[in-house]
């Protein structure tokens, strides 16, 4: 797949006498416009033995701080033992994905490791949010849950994630018409946020009072339209956070706190979803 992005090169030019202005129109007319054109060849592959170790390293970020709390390894080898489901994006000539995307199914893989760490911490979260009761009807509906990963690095862009979501509905259709256990009522996210705070005061009294308001960012794009889609959601922090919130540098004084946000979405909303990201984050 190619991706072409052109730049427009602007340049101010200053005042001066006449024939400094010809000067400087000849050189504008010699320069205007100036387009880059980069190609940026990617292509979509199945997963394969050969992405363990690229896919561990996005989930140990997507974990963040909590990351030693789950059997990561244990996780991709379920990715991998699946490897007609989901997809990974390569650059042409590369062998390490720089994105992937799949579904594991939460029911048929209740007694392994890493799934039965990954429910468990989910509803322990939940009970601070006040949705506990929700989560548990849904992971104990007879409807399977699927758990979504949708993993990327920085310098991949979002218009990626929309194809592979397709491709991946498409996968779990055709595995469920050869019978396999892929028919999801509801699918789980966990979505990446960043908390930028505010400087926080010492009131008369000396006790902490913040002095702005409090600002959330999804850490990959897309999310923020998948949310409008989720039927339950709650945000959680890390348990084993190693980063203050409060930090302060000497460009601003605000902190960025690291969390994420779960995200249950029914399948019926899966096709507006689809379409709702080719739309927002079309190329």
């Amino acid at each position: 797949m190619s991706r072409k992005r052109s730049h427009d090169s602007d340049k101010e030019m200053g005042s001066g006498s006449e024939d400094s202005s010809r000067q400087n129109s000849d050189a504008e007319v010699d320069d205007e416009v100036e387009k880059e054109i980069v190609d940026v060849d990617f292509e979509f592959f199945d997963p394969k033995p050969i992405d363990f170790h690229a896919m561990k390293r996005m989930l140990m970020a997507s974990f963040g701080d909590d990351a030693e709390d789950f059997n990561l390894s244990a996780l991709v080898d379920l990715i991998l033992s699946q490897n007609t489901i989901g997809s990974t994006v390569k650059f042409e000539g590369d062998d390490d994905p720089y994105a992937f995307l799949t579904v594991l199914n939460m029911h048929v893989h209740a007694e392994s490791e890493p799934i039965r760490q990954i429910k468990d911490y989910l509803l322990k979260k939940s009970e601070k949010r006040g949705v506990s009761s929700q989560l548990s009807d849904i992971f104990g509906a007879p409807g399977h849950v699927g758990l979504l990963l949708c993993e990327r690095v920085v310098n991949m862009p979002p218009q990626v994630v929309a194809p592979m979501l397709k491709m991946l509905v498409e996968e779990l259709e055709w595995a469920v018409a050869d019978g396999e256990p892929y028919e999801f009522e509801h699918y789980v996210l966990l979505a990446p946020m960043y908390r930028e705070t505010e400087a926080v005061d010492d009131d008369e009294a000396g006790a902490k009072k913040r002095t702005g308001p409090v600002i959330d960012a999804y850490g990959h794009a897309e999310d923020e339209f998948i949310e409008e889609f989720a039927s339950t959601k709650f945000d959680y922090k890390f348990s084993r956070s190693k980063r203050v919130a409060e930090s302060r540098n000497s460009f601003a004084d605000t902190g960025l706190a690291p969390s994420r946000r779960c995200l249950v979405i029914h399948k019926s909303k899966m096709a507006a979803l689809i379409a709702r990201l080719e739309s927002a984050l079309a190329m």
